[in-house]
């Protein structure tokens, strides 16, 4: 299959719809591990083949022929003291007369035969009978302490020269190896020959080895005729399962190295598992933390399905809780809580232009069917209030003419609210403002016994339509007169900073429960018996037309305050 091809079924499996973004990213991330822990392995057994190549290449030729050179150079020196003793002039002599002693001779073969890696010195006759020995220090058993079974037939047999390498003789249990370089003589005159052999410790020659081997990685042997492989303590061993072959010594008589790469691999093949432990162990990791982060994100996410939920329904006041964390789902939750906010006002500018228009209709109905026929009314109650000298009728006439000016008062309203005017913002004082309004509640100040405190910081200015400022605060300190006990104290003051300028009017009256606050704004909803709720309505409406805002802050009991966050003059400089 087409790696590519594969790639793109991956990725089409990973992208599964009903997979969670979560599982797509942990199966993605288990799937790059893995083919980056098999793409290691892989280069690491290609690492660990040229090493062991390397380490077996070169440095072991050059081992191996140094090896082969010791070797070799002991036998030289072997075949040179056999023919030193084959050719001496009395040896036929001693080996003719043996109850002769020749002490040259004799000395001769004592020095010989004590060297440490000699049995001892052995003749034979034509027919391969061993017909005298010579022991020297080292030796033991047969030939030298009887030879009943002791023989050399069957034993291979190489040629070097005119010299015989016969053996080796393996070692039995308990024993030790051994063999044999042989070389004929001619008796005198005669043709009959005698054979002398050297027979040598097999360890001698074996332990030469000793200085080949690299580090329990490479183990030098010596093949020997036969198929056996002696190790350097001269002992045959099992053949090895990987060797690499070295310089021959002799005919028959091989150097070979066994070679063991799980010794210097050990350690490699260890540090690959603990790596694929760990490799492994991070992938488990990675799950756990992915499932963890799975559920810490459903939670999360599934507060923002909520809240998706109670807005599809309706609730827009609905509000998501602040997230501890300031991560991705803290700045979507603060978006949603902004969109909710920017949502519910532009449903509640839609209600308030829908409810405009709507009284816009009414108001004009209102007008022509109301307005016209009260003027009406009232003209004739006061012609009849004039004529009239009954003191009784005089005043059931008098109370008529003040509700015929309360529905006027109140068609306005409606008209004002209804079909609300553009302002005509310029440049007015606050003290002047302050002082008009001082004198159009003054009346009602009397009548209750309170006192009105303005407090202007400087000479502040303000940008906005004077008519409809003025109205506002009209209303709003009749309000604050209304709700006010006798003999008690109104506040308007003022105060400016950040280029806008700030009216309160505060009363000490009875205060409004936080249930009424958030619904006095609203057209035609009123606490007072004779009220019509358009008041604060309106009064909203035209700060909002002169781009002012205003804040109600109010305690049953302690009373009201009312903020109006005017645009100041220096604003439009």
């Amino acid at each position: 299959m087409n790696p590519d091809s594969s790639l793109h079924v991956l990725l089409q499996w990973l992208a599964r719809p009903h997979r969670s973004l979560v599982a797509r990213y942990t199966l993605l991330s288990v799937v790059v591990m893995s083919v980056a822990l098999i793409t290691l392995a892989i280069f690491y057994e290609q690492l660990a083949k040229d090493l062991l190549n390397r380490l077996t290449g070169e440095r072991l030729d050059a081992q191996a022929l140094s090896t082969a050179n010791r070797l070799s150079s002991f036998l030289d020196d072997r075949f040179y003291q056999l023919s030193a003793l084959s050719n001496h002039p009395n040896m036929p002599e001693f080996i003719v007369d043996q109850s002769r002693l020749i002490s040259d001779v004799d000395s001769l073969l004592k020095l010989e035969g004590d060297l440490p890696f000699m049995y001892g010195v052995l003749f034979f006759d034509e027919q391969d009978r061993l017909i005298k020995v010579l022991p020297g220090q080292s030796a033991s058993g047969e030939p030298y302490w009887g030879n009943e079974h002791w023989s050399i037939a069957g034993l291979p047999v190489q040629w070097v020269g005119d010299v015989e390498v016969i053996g080796p003789l393996l070692p039995k249990a308990g024993g030790s190896g051994s063999f044999l370089i042989r070389k004929s003589i001619r008796i005198g005159r005669t043709n009959q020959k005698v054979r002398i052999a050297l027979h040598l410790r097999l360890a001698s020659l074996s332990e030469l080895l000793v200085s080949a081997g690299m580090g329990g990685v490479v183990a030098p042997l010596l093949r020997v005729p036969g198929g056996a492989f002696i190790d350097p303590t001269g002992r045959p061993v099992k053949a090895p399962g990987q060797w690499h072959e070295g310089p021959m010594i002799l005919p028959g008589w091989q150097l070979v190295f066994s070679v063991e790469p799980g010794a210097i691999l050990k350690p490699l093949n260890d540090a690959r598992w603990w790596l694929y432990w760990v490799a492994a162990g991070f992938i488990g990791f990675i799950l756990i933390v992915f499932f963890t982060l799975s559920r810490q994100l459903r939670a999360r996410v599934s507060t923002l399905l909520q809240g998706a939920h109670q807005l599809s329904m309706g609730d827009l006041s609905y509000r998501l809780a602040l997230q501890p964390k300031d991560d991705e789902i803290s700045h979507v939750a603060r978006a949603f809580n902004v969109m909710a906010e920017r949502l519910a006002q532009v449903m509640d500018q839609t209600v308030r232009s829908e409810n405009l228009a709507v009284l816009g209709t009414f108001a004009t109905g209102v007008a022509h069917e109301v307005r016209n026929p009260l003027a009406t009314m009232k003209t004739t109650v006061q012609a009849l209030l004039r004529r009239e000298q009954e003191p009784e009728r005089r005043h059931l006439l008098s109370d008529l003419v003040k509700e015929i000016d309360r529905l006027s008062r109140v068609t306005n309203d409606l008209l004002e609210y209804g079909r609300p005017h553009p302002a005509k913002p310029r440049v007015v004082s606050v003290a002047h403002l302050f002082e008009h309004t001082a004198a159009m509640v003054a009346p009602h100040l009397q009548a209750r016994n309170i006192e009105l405190l303005c407090e202007s910081a400087g000479d502040l200015q303000l940008f906005v339509d004077p008519d409809q400022a003025r109205q506002v605060l009209l209303n709003l300190c009749l309000n604050a007169v209304q709700a006010s006990p006798e003999g008690g104290v109104v506040r308007l003051c003022a105060e400016t900073g950040q280029g806008r300028v700030r009216v309160l009017i505060i009363d000490q009256g009875c205060g409004i429960s936080p249930e009424h606050l958030e619904q006095i704004r609203q057209p035609f909803f009123t606490l007072k018996p004779q009220g019509t709720g358009l008041g604060l309505s309106i009064s909203q409406q035209l700060l909002e037309a002169n781009d002012a805002r205003m804040h109600i802050v109010s305690r049953v009991g302690e009373g009201t305050q009312v903020a109006l966050d005017f645009p100041a003059f220096t604003r439009f400089l």
